[in-house]
């Protein structure tokens, strides 16, 4: 038998605007102590929120006050221990598997804009503060992490991160000709006669430098100043089937994060007419149910800040846990024919011991997506309506655009967890069935709008690389950082004589020239890609179908906001640089180059899985008996969600270029404008003038 890797790649949001788990609650019970702290706060904002809720008597459309949130946030004090506990965590985390340590500590390339940082000194640092609460020591932690600008690795504070602060409005930017940049306003709930007045000046300054000082320090979602700029404003994306305001945009008036100040003023031009407003910032619950779970600060901090939280028993240890993840999919029909000399691959057989495991391998589903209050994101989305959809594929929709114009909208690579054969020969068929009743319909040039693409499972990048460009290898070159922590996993689990399902089992990768590895040594000094291409041409053979399109790739163009992550981010670089398509960016500055994708990573991995399903280090560590290891991460003794890269990606033309590290603009450049940054389709036709 053989075996495939399924990689989720981590969907990371920026901090600024994280939110729920699809309505369940980020508990980790851990083993470290539940005691709430002495608390610091004179007012218990905590109750007062509660005391809020009550007297409404619904969880429906409620907002609390700025005040109330900072008083619970401020309201637990700052602990010493937990602190060193929570550093060595950190310190061991980063030493031991992010992958990227050393070259964070670089200068950025030329189009980039990010601080260099030695991340192990900086984490070091923060035992020399002094800090008044616990919020203050927690929210330089977050700060602290995100400065790596590496969406893929973040510090998520369960307890300072249940609500979203909102002003009730979202912005745009526009680019004239000559170069002119201007922030408009894309929605305002409150006042909608403000929608599109120019924003001139925020709390006295002038609107374009507030947005662009907010984007380099505070958003991370790319190392791109121009990405980060983008996702400050609002931008729409398709969302199970519809349009609506991308849950990681407008971060410069959707926070996550407590905001330092109360209110903003905005200095409005509409027309000949000038404005001024003040918008107060009021938090949206995230998890309408979480309400439920508090009625003052003790209560508060022993539900969402302490670990493990209140009514959370620590279990002793257990067996490992052995995901519930089906058989490789190309279990459902017959084998490529191996021998071919179309089909030159060679694949990884199973030993004797893994021939009764039916279970996939090489497993990293870290999290759910995060997401704001949808209801939060409705209110200040526009209605969007786009006619000619000739095909719904779920993750995809596929438009005719008329003049032989064929557009495919590659929205996301998630397809949930509940990840099945038929799960994922649904989506793969979907997937080709947009593709090939576009080219039924005589689309002659392809628009790939990958704009606010997040990523997902690699397999999924993978078909699409397959579809379009058959007989190319669909992946990327990948490597592991090789600490002494990650060489002892390599080794143990390689060399196991029972199934692991370890990702650090080499089994589950081919070699960059899609050999099976022979032994462990062989694996420690190569590169590989994941071992699931027997998968996608098993579909192929199963189904009877081909993976011929019509497109070559002076027929396509990617379309793109620099917000294509992570596996997305896969598939373009793979486009651009193996096969030489073109792409066009939109927004970010004028004159100035953008980036086609973001934080390609390699791989993201979570310390501990918040929802107990096995998808992490802990449990992965479990399994190979190596968690009592002196350099292995302990429990962090808040509740708090640790992720981090823990592989590379490399570029397939240049052996030795690390693709997280390396600036890659788009071929051409457009901006919004009042229509465009409401109706993407707009955009596909201008992209589909430059093909």
């Amino acid at each position: 038998m053989k075996t495939f890797t399924i990689i989720k790649t981590l969907i990371i949001p920026s901090l600024m605007l994280l939110a729920t788990h699809r309505g369940e609650s980020l508990y980790i019970p851990r083993d470290a102590p539940s005691s709430a702290p002495n608390f610091s706060g004179q007012v218990d904002g905590c109750a007062n929120i509660h005391n809020t809720f009550k007297k409404a008597g619904t969880k429906e459309g409620l907002s609390f006050p700025f005040s109330d949130l900072k008083a619970c946030y401020e309201s637990f004090a700052f602990d010493n221990k937990r602190r060193a506990d929570t550093i060595d965590t950190m310190k061991k985390t980063f030493n031991g598997f992010y992958v990227f340590a050393d070259q964070a500590k670089e200068q950025p390339a030329q189009g980039f804009d990010f601080k260099a940082i030695d991340i192990i000194s900086e984490i070091d640092n923060l035992s020399q503060k002094s800090y008044a609460n616990d919020f203050e020591f927690s929210n330089d932690a977050t700060n602290l992490v995100t400065e790596l600008k590496d969406p893929h690795t973040i510090f998520f504070p369960i307890c300072y991160t249940r609500f979203t602060f909102t002003q009730r409005i979202a912005l745009y930017a526009t680019a004239s000709q000559d170069g002119t940049h201007t922030i408009k306003v894309f929605k305002d709930t409150i006042e909608s006669q403000n929608n599109d007045c120019e924003v001139d000046r925020i709390d006295g300054v002038a609107a374009i430098d507030v947005i662009t000082e907010y984007a380099r320090d505070k958003v991370f979602v790319s190392k791109d100043l121009g990405v980060r700029f983008n996702m400050a404003l609002a931008s729409l994306a398709l969302q199970n089937g519809t349009y609506i305001l991308q849950p990681r945009s407008s971060q410069f008036t959707l926070r996550l994060v407590l905001p330092e100040k109360e209110s903003t003023t905005y200095d409005l031009k509409c027309g000949s007419e000038t404005k001024t407003i003040t918008r107060n910032w009021e938090a949206v619950i995230n998890n309408s149910d979480d309400l439920d779970k508090f009625t003052d600060s003790n209560s508060y901090w022993q539900n969402f800040c302490a670990n493990p939280p209140a009514g959370e028993k620590v279990q002793p240890p257990q067996e490992p846990i052995t995901p519930e993840i089906p058989p490789p999919i190309r279990n459902i029909g017959k084998e490529p024919n191996v021998n071919s000399k179309k089909d030159k691959r060679k694949y990884h057989r199973r030993t004797k011991s893994e021939k009764s495991h039916t279970k996939c391998r090489n497993i990293a589903y870290p999290i759910d997506p995060l997401t704001v209050n949808p209801e939060l994101l409705k209110s200040l989305s526009p209605p969007v309506n786009i006619n000619n959809l000739v095909f719904d594929a779920k993750i995809a929709q596929f438009y005719s655009l008329g003049n032989d114009v064929g557009v495919a909208v590659l929205a996301t690579y998630d397809i949930g967890n509940n990840i099945s054969v038929d799960t994922l020969t649904t989506s793969f068929g979907n997937l080709q069935t947009g593709f090939k009743k576009l080219a039924d319909n005589g689309a002659k040039k392809l628009v790939l709008d990958l704009s606010n693409n997040e990523g997902g499972l690699t397999i999924i990048s993978h078909f699409v690389n397959s579809l379009l460009f058959p007989n190319a290898n669909p992946s990327l070159p990948t490597d592991f950082k090789l600490t002494d922590i990650e060489k002892s996993a390599i080794l143990k689990a390689s060399n196991s004589s029972q199934p692991t399902n370890s990702i650090f089992d080499f089994g589950g990768y081919l070699s960059v020239d899609e050999q099976s590895f022979n032994n462990t040594n062989e694996f420690l000094e190569s590169k590989f890609i994941e071992n699931d291409i027997s998968s996608i041409n098993g579909f192929f053979a199963a189904t009877q179908s081909s993976s011929s399109l019509p497109w070559k790739s002076s027929d396509m163009i990617m379309l793109t906001n620099g917000y294509c992550g992570s596996a997305c981010a896969a598939t373009s670089l793979l486009f651009s640089d193996s096969h030489g398509v073109r792409s066009v960016a939109v927004g970010g500055f004028p004159n100035i180059p953008l980036s086609f994708s973001s934080f390609p990573g390699g791989q993201a991995f979570v310390l501990d899985d918040p929802l107990k399903r096995g998808f992490d280090l802990k449990t992965d560590f479990g399994s190979l008996g190596l968690t009592d290891e002196a350099d292995f991460p302990k429990d962090i003794p808040t509740n708090t969600m640790l992720t981090f890269t823990v592989r590379k990606a490399f570029s397939t033309v240049n052996a030795d270029e690390i693709l997280e590290y390396s600036f890659k603009p788009s071929t051409n450049h457009i901006f919004f404008d009042e229509t465009s940054i409401r109706d993407p389709s707009k955009l596909w036709s201008q992209a589909s003038t430059l093909i």
